[in-house]
This record gives structure tokens, sequence and C-alpha cells, in this order.
């Protein structure tokens, strides 16, 4: 992270690309159950977000890495607890560790929102973001709808199964809204205004989604059909694209943050040879904002105990 609270791309994608989120009344009520709780725990801005049935993107920012990586944690391990659940998915549930891509600069983050917006659009599932049946934040950006969820405490609702209790529906459930944080170029704006500009924002993916259709002569999944698809299943093909270094519009931000980063792996690698010599040098030679590896963990525990 180059600094507190960059932004960042954040995507993770269901195992083998199966239907695993495909919505629901019910699972819509999940996710955002499990978003907003998380959001409770973490220091997370979230500025937006969309679910498909195989995949989710977000974009947030945070004070540091490591917080980054807890949330991540927290929700992606709920989220494959509360869809397999509903699913009967006993399985894996995320194909690999989710990809967090910084964001650079305001011509960038502009540009992700417009890709984040126009998933249901771009995949030929649907002909507006707003008719995507998922979970999606453009009603609470664009019209100011509040995005409520629904969390399980599920330790508490074993507990009072393990000692014989009748549960009742929702006993042991809590809501949660998901609380959206504005864009910085749009945060002097009043909220009408707000919402004016993501209302443009829609129309655009509206007019490009509707020109594409009629050059290629397609017609969009629908809703109907989208509903109907079977969670196990997984598409014929999954597009996939090379996962760029960072986003940024200039070349020479881009080049930076590569040098920045290879300037970082080096002091973590020469710390971590230090390391495995035994030197108590290490400790100190970590960079900043890095994971440290269980030995050091285990050596600076020792250290702080002694002390």
């Amino acid at each position: 992270m180059p600094e507190p609270h960059t932004f960042f791309e954040v995507t993770c994608r269901t195992f083998q690309s199966r239907l695993l989120l495909r919505p629901s009344v019910e699972l819509n009520e999940l996710i955002l159950g499990v978003v907003g709780r998380a959001l409770s725990k973490y220091p997370i801005k979230l500025y937006c977000f969309v679910v498909l049935s195989n995949h989710q993107h977000l974009i947030l920012s945070a004070p540091d890495a490591k917080t980054i990586a807890d949330f991540m944690c927290y929700l992606n391990g709920n989220l494959a607890k509360e869809a397999g659940r509903l699913h009967h998915w006993k399985e894996k549930f995320w194909s690999r560790r989710y990809s967090a891509i910084a964001i650079l600069d305001d011509e960038s983050l502009i540009n992700r929102v417009h890709y984040l917006l126009s998933h249901g659009c771009k995949e030929g599932l649907v002909a507006r973001p707003g008719d995507w049946p998922g979970v999606h934040c453009i009603g609470a950006l664009a019209y100011g709808h509040k995005l409520i969820g629904r969390w399980f405490a599920r330790t508490l609702e074993y507990e009072a199964r393990s000692h014989g209790q009748t549960i009742k529906k929702n006993q042991f459930s809590f809501t949660y809204e998901v609380a959206l944080t504005p864009l910085p170029c749009f945060a002097s704006l009043s909220r009408k205004e707000q919402q004016a500009r993501w209302r443009q924002l829609i129309s655009d993916v509206e007019i490009e989604t509707r020109e594409r259709l009629e050059r290629d002569g397609r017609q969009v999944m629908g809703r109907e059909k989208i509903l109907s698809q079977d969670p196990h299943a997984r598409p014929e093909r999954s597009k996939r694209s090379p996962r760029p270094f960072c986003h940024a519009v200039e070349q020479t931000t881009i080049k930076v943050f590569k040098e920045a980063y290879e300037i970082f792996v080096a002091a973590y690698r020469q710390a971590q040879a230090l390391l495995t010599k035994g030197d108590p040098r290490s400790l100190s030679m970590f960079p900043d904002d890095c994971y440290l590896p269980p030995l050091a963990l285990r050596l600076s525990q020792a250290t702080f105990s002694s002390g």
C-alpha cells in the first residue's frame, strides 16, 4: 500500500467459476448482512460493490494492507459459509485468494467505478445495471435506497441447540445496514447532486450496453433465466484477463509504483535471510506494512514477554 487509504479494486471468484452466488431473495439478504457485519468490525471505507453469480467486485480503502486482509478474510469466510449452507455446497468455495489492485489516480478511479457498474451488462446478462437481481450498490448510490441485510449469529444458535433449546426463525439474527462512503470527487456535492452524478454514470453504461447489443444482434439472458440457474453449475467459458500491476493513467506513476514495490520486496527478503540465520537485528529490518513470517512473530512475542 503506497500510503494509508489508497483505493483498491478487490476481486474474488468462486471455485471453478461455479454459480454459488446466484441471486435469490434469501442469499441477497445474507450477503448484505455479512458485508454490513464486516464493515462494523473493521475500519474499511467501501465506495461501491457488486456481487455476481460467480464473482464479486469491491472498491474500498483502509488504513493499511492488514486491515484489508482481515476484512476480506472475515467477509469471504462468512460468505462461503452462508452461501454454502444455502446451496448445500460443502467443497472449496473460492478459487483462490482475493485480488487487490491499487488505484493510483482519480481518472483511474472513475474508470474502475464505470467498470464495476457495467457488471451484469457487459456479460450480456441484463440490459441495465438496475436489472441485476443480485446485490448491487446502484440503488443506494443513485436513488438513496438502504442496503439492509441479515446476519446470523451461528455460534449462539449452535450453543442454544446444544442445550436443547427450541430455535425460532431469525431468533439469532441481526440486521445490518451497508453504509457506503462517498467518492472523494463527489464528497463536496449535496446528496441529490451525488445521486445525479451516479445516475449519469449508470446512463452511460446503459447506452453502451444498448449499442453493443444492437451491433452484435444479441439478447440478454434476463432476470428469469438468471434466477433459475443451478448454483452448482459452471459456465462453459469463464473470461479471464491478465491482472494489471496497478491502475493508473500515467506510465510514470506505474513505474514509480513498481520501483517502490521492488524496494519493499528486496528489504523483506534481506530481513528474512537474516531471520533464518537467527540474527536478532532482522526483527527491526522488515519493512513497514508487511506480514511478518511466523518465526519473526514468535521471536517478537518472545522478546516482548521477556521484556
